[in-house]
Formats: structure tokens, C-alpha cells, sequence
């Protein structure tokens, strides 16, 4: 089968590579879509221990082309996203629905186990979640990065008619627009120094967009609330952001770091502490969270469907990848496999 695969830093290819086959309590899916992730622009950039040939994509959906022994509740044909992970199930991570943190997590797509850049991929069934049928298979590849927006709100004591900045206005930071808009915030500003992105969290909610260079975040919350943002979503990753996010939220705010910042920072911990700030930091997401986004999917609580702004064949990826080194318009690029 055809699957895009890391080569070395900064380098990607598309190659052969053989059919996976289902193991004990696996299935094997049919690869609908899958989308490209800023953590595997990063995983490609610093190379983070990847072998050459490294199956990537872990942000998927697709049916059940084949099922492995021991594999109950699902059948071939069943459509599904996938926790891009095979966790023990067991350990008291595991049995809290906080496997990210499950010291046998093998994941799927940077490394450890091959993922979704391909047209077949090979799932544990205890990490399937079944789509319902007015879920389409490009929102339930959706699945992945609206949970990570969903467990940052999560993360933070959000309540109806606050105010709060979400730092960064890629696929992460639309997400946790998203979620915060769908968790009651009443002034949601984004900030963002693209301005081809500007439309696009407008479309989703924002209630302004603003280039921190040119305004200040918190004074746009300012002037809708009367009050200054009580949480702030840092979801950009980047030096310096961090800093950033504390200086503008309120006394006794909270600042929920989403963003994945790849290299040392340092804040003034004057500041936090003369206003009391809470800093929370969030890691992925639980199985229950992919449910809740399914869940709101189907029932209409929210549409994601904006954030698609690309469309490509595994054949463009390598290609892609190299254009999204660039700031530009581009929120989720999808992958999309025939079907």
C-alpha cells in the first residue's frame, strides 16, 4: 500500500510499504481521512527518535476493513475514529480514562507503531469509538484535534459570560474556540498574527480577532465584558507565549497551556504571583472527551467543518509539508484516501 512515511529531519516520502494485518484485539481500517497535525510538523522538523520510514498521521477515521481474534461490538464495514494509541487497559491510569499517561502507551503514528498516512492502518478495538451515520468521515478525522480543544477547556474553570483569549489561531486554537464558545464563554477573542486566518475563527465564533502587535488581546475582552480575559488559552507553542499569557489575564485568572513548545522558555513568577495566576498545562485528552466531540458533532452543539481548508491525496503530502513550514492561510489540511 501507498503511505507517506518520514525519511529523516525535514524530509517526507511516499513509498510502498506492506498491508498491516490485525493482531489479537485489533482491527484493520480502511483509512478514509486523515489530518495533518502540527505535532507531526514538529515530530519532522526535530526527528524526536523516528526511524527512517516512520508511518505518520495519527488524526483518523475510517471502517473496518478486517478484524484480528478476540474482537467484540465492531464488524467489518463498522465507520470509526481511533485513539491514536494501544494503552494496557489495565493500570490505574488506564482504569481513570487517562491513558495518555499509561507507561506501556504505544502510539500510533510518531514511532512506535505506523499510522494513518497510509490506506490501511491497524487499531486496538478497545481504542475504537463508532461514528454516528450525519457524522461525515472528513469531521470524524476531526475527532483527534477537537478533543485536544476540548481537554484544554476542560482544563480550566470556564463558566457562562466569561471572557477569555485564546492565544493562536491554528487547528488547536480553532479547536479550543470551539469548545469555549460551546462551554459558554461570552467573548472569546483570538489572537493571531496571520491575517489570512482572521476569517476563519470569525466564521467559528470569535467574537473579535486580533494581532497582538497591533492591539492587545485583553483589552478587546476588556471592552466587551468590562473586565479583563479570566482565562487565556496559550495554544501556539512558541517562546515567549507564555510569558505573554500570564501578563494578560485578570487577577486570580487561570492561563491553560495547550500549545507544545518544543524548546526552554522562562516567565517572571513576579507576576504570577502579585496577581495570584493559576498556570494548568493539558495533555491530549481522555476517551470520554472523543465521545463528548462525537457527541456535539452529531447533535449540532458544534461544526468544525470550517477548520478543513485543504483536501489532499498522500501523494501531496511531502509537498505540504514543506508549504506548511510557512505561515499562511491553512488551518487542517486533510488527507483523504478514496472510499
Amino acid at each position: 500500500m501507498k503511505a507517506a512515511v518520514f525519511k529523516k529531519r525535514d524530509e517526507m516520502a511516499v513509498i510502498d510499504v506492506p498491508d498491516p494485518v490485525a493482531g489479537v484485539g485489533e482491527v484493520v481500517l480502511k483509512v478514509h481521512n486523515c489530518g495533518i497535525c502540527g505535532s507531526d510538523l514538529h515530530a519532522v522538523q526535530y526527528g524526536i527518535g523516528m526511524p527512517p520510514d516512520t508511518v505518520m498521521g495519527h488524526e483518523f477515521c475510517g471502517e473496518i476493513h478486517s478484524l484480528g481474534t478476540d474482537v467484540n461490538g465492531y464488524r467489518i464495514g463498522d465507520r470509526v475514529t481511533s485513539l491514536p494509541y494501544i494503552a494496557c487497559g489495565v493500570c490505574t491510569w488506564c482504569m481513570r480514562d487517562d491513558a495518555m499517561h499509561c507507561a506501556k502507551l504505544r502510539s500510533l503514528g510518531l514511532g512506535q507503531l505506523p499510522g494513518a498516512y497510509a490506506e490501511f492502518v491497524a487499531c486496538s478495538s478497545a481504542s475504537l469509538l463508532k461514528l454516528p451515520a450525519n457524522v461525515s468521515s472528513r469531521a470524524g478525522a476531526l475527532v483527534e484535534p477537537l478533543s485536544v480543544g476540548l481537554h484544554g477547556v476542560n482544563h480550566s474553570s470556564i463558566e457562562p459570560g466569561m471572557g477569555v483569549v485564546v492565544m493562536g489561531a491554528g487547528p488547536i486554537g480553532l479547536s479550543t474556540l470551539i469548545w469555549a464558545k460551546a462551554k459558554g464563554a461570552s467573548a472569546v477573542v483570538v489572537s493571531e498574527l496571520a491575517p489570512g486566518r482572521t476569517e476563519l475563527a470569525m466564521r467559528l465564533g470569535a467574537s473579535a480577532v486580533v494581532n497582538p502587535t497591533k492591539e492587545d488581546p485583553a483589552e478587546a475582552v476588556r471592552a466587551i465584558t468590562g473586565r479583563p480575559p479570566e482565562v487565556v488559552f496559550e495554544c501556539i507553542g512558541v517562546k515567549s507565549t507564555l510569558g505573554a499569557a500570564i501578563g494578560m489575564v485578570a487577577r486570580h485568572g487561570q492561563v491553560v497551556v495547550i500549545g507544545v513548545c518544543m524548546e526552554s522558555d522562562s516567565i517572571y513568577p513576579l507576576s504570577c504571583v502579585m496577581k495570584e495566576v493559576q498556570i494548568n498545562f493539558a495533555l491530549a485528552y481522555t476517551r470520554g472527551e472523543f465521545q463528548e466531540t462525537i457527541d456535539a458533532l452529531s447533535n449540532g452543539t458544534i461544526d468544525a467543518t470550517p477548520m478543513i481548508t485543504d483536501v489532499i491525496n498522500v501523494e501531496e503530502v511531502p509537498a505540504m509539508f514543506v508549504e506548511l513550514k510557512r505561515p499562511g492561510t491553512r488551518a487542517k489540511v486533510m488527507v483523504e484516501f478514496p472510499h
